[in-house]
């Protein structure tokens, strides 16, 4: 009886140390982990590109405040309008305006952050995130609205 009982015992430890392993290899890791352990960065590196990526989501998120509102606008000149007038041009042009200089703030971030990386590891960046500055009509999809 003392034998089965230490058998079964030691399956359940052993079972217990299979599923913390299998988690631990599967957990997800944080952005910044990813980013070091994909791009090779050190420690100092890292926490610079982590600092970066922080003040860089303050801008994004008063960049995609700023197109809300000039989307706003602009709804609301078109469904006050029956003709394009002047200030709805203007309204169109104040949202293409915002969303350009949101694509300038995110391409200069993203060069910023490949100036980071080791020099051969860049390109392999670049490709990853340019296309969000290339396709700005998905930006939405990537963030969240309130």
């Amino acid at each position: 009886m003392k034998r089965g009982l230490l058998v079964l015992l030691g399956v359940l430890v052993l079972a217990l140390a299979t599923a913390v392993t299998i988690w631990w290899m599967h957990r997800p890791a944080s952005a910044d982990d990813w980013l070091r352990e994909r791009y090779g960065l050190d420690a100092k590196q890292a926490a610079t590109v982590s600092r970066m990526q922080a003040e860089y989501q303050t801008q994004c998120v008063e960049m995609c405040a700023r197109i809300s509102a000039a989307d706003q606008r602009l709804s609301e000149a078109i469904r006050g309008n029956t003709t394009v007038t002047p200030e709805l041009r203007v309204a169109i042009a104040e949202t293409d305006k915002v969303r350009t200089d949101c694509r300038v703030s995110m391409l200069a971030h993203f060069y910023d952050v490949a100036s980071m990386l080791p020099k051969e590891k860049r390109a392999d960046y670049l490709q990853m995130v340019l296309p969000a500055v290339l396709r700005p009509e998905e930006m939405a999809v990537q963030h969240v609205r309130p």
